[in-house]
């Protein structure tokens, strides 16, 4: 999320970011940046996001179904830590 915020506001995409926030995980048992709702600023968790994203692309029967919020350069090995991460973050931005 950190690196999106960062990709996100280098851009001029400042409004994206409004809901990103550190707000606590039950799950987790720690505070983390994540993504919260735009009406009542509860915490978005991972399925509820990877659900609905997953859920447009079938829809769209392929990525074109998703929404493009910017093309940002970005460092390779920042952007590789984002798609590898094994530790039940984000797979892809």
């Amino acid at each position: 999320m950190a690196l999106a915020v960062q990709l996100l506001e280098r851009n001029g995409r400042a409004d994206l970011t409004a809901q990103v926030k550190s707000r606590y995980s039950r799950t987790m048992r720690e505070r983390q940046l994540t993504n919260g709702c735009l009406h009542c600023d509860a915490l978005q968790g991972n399925f509820p996001v990877h659900e609905e994203a997953f859920d447009q692309v079938v829809a769209a029967g392929g990525p074109d179904g998703l929404d493009t919020l910017l093309i940002a350069e970005c460092p390779t090995l920042k952007w590789l830590a984002v798609v590898h991460d094994n530790g039940g973050g984000v797979i892809a931005v």
